[in-house]
């Protein structure tokens, strides 16, 4: 897709634009919010949820062979992909994304199932569990991170922020300097093509971009991550963890595996963070083992 740029900062696409390939039939509207969502095959609930900077687009290697299993629901987050980006901050806090989750399976008449949350996505996962557990059946986490840092001081003040959004505008409008920051996701060589790493950067470029950037930042800056007593959890939850991940580390995931009362690691070998992408088929196989296992709970 051709953008003018303007100062080093591609031009924002408008968001009927951007949506204007998709079917219609693959829009939800929660109080008037065109929520992107793709449901495909029949059979136990299973919903895919997307990491931080990602989107649905994550799951483009899984979803074929899991809809013959699995009536597959993946689901733009807040601020990502095809989801209209709300102008309220508060809707990219984490509990509000849960809810916006549990309100389209809801819409949709989605039965509980498997919540498979990827990085951040596994954090909005987890909540679901908390918040709603009748939503939830098991937990799948791919390279979940336990929390974020905390912002440096100078990120706290709103001349910090505005600066902060113009670097990032920037990097994202240069797809070069974008597919570099992206590499640091994926260990195995290839998988990052220019198309893929495109059309992720395309996705970040679309109107509402700011309102997205500054309600993230104003959840970060709120420490709005809420404390998770994992132990208190009754889910069976799956933990995967990629060898070679240089985002979230191995022993991190070890260390939030070991919190679950009814939890268990499995490390996928010669893997970094984008496990979807990178061994799709040994998620496959993942998925297909952990729900295997649900009549003998």
């Amino acid at each position: 897709m051709a953008r003018r740029v303007f100062g080093g900062l591609s031009e924002l696409v408008s968001y009927d634009k951007a949506i204007s390939h998709l079917p219609p039939g693959d829009l939800v509207e929660i109080e008037g919010q065109r929520i992107h969502v793709r449901v495909s095959g029949e059979g136990p609930t299973l919903i895919l949820l997307h990491g931080f900077m990602a989107s649905a687009y994550t799951f483009r290697e899984i979803i074929p062979v899991l809809q013959d299993s699995f009536r597959v629901v993946s689901i733009d987050l807040n601020g990502f992909g095809y989801t209209e980006r709300p102008k309220s901050a508060r809707a990219y806090r984490i509990q509000d994304q849960a809810d916006l989750i549990v309100r389209v399976m809801e819409k949709i008449g989605l039965p509980p199932g498997i919540i498979v949350g990827h990085s951040y996505g596994g954090m909005v996962a987890s909540v679901i569990a908390v918040r709603h557990p009748d939503s939830v059946q098991k937990l799948i986490l791919v390279s979940p991170p336990s929390g974020f840092d905390r912002l440096p001081w100078y990120l706290h003040s709103r001349i910090g922020q505005e600066l902060l959004y113009l670097l990032c505008r920037r990097v994202v409008s240069n797809p070069k300097r974008y597919k570099a920051l992206s590499s640091r996701a994926f260990f195995r060589e290839g998988i990052l093509t220019d198309e893929v790493s495109e059309t992720y950067r395309n996705q970040l470029l679309i109107e509402g971009a700011r309102s997205s950037f500054f309600g993230i930042m104003e959840a970060l800056m709120a420490g709005e991550f809420p404390g998770i007593d994992f132990r208190d959890l009754e889910h069976p939850a799956l933990v995967l963890a990629g060898e070679q991940d240089a985002v979230v580390r191995l022993e991190s995931c070890r260390s939030l595996a070991a919190k679950f009362r009814r939890g268990r690691l499995e490390v996928i070998p010669d893997c970094g963070h984008s496990a979807f992408e990178e061994r799709p088929d040994e998620v496959i196989e993942a998925i297909r083992r952990f729900y295997g296992e649900m009549s003998q709970d």
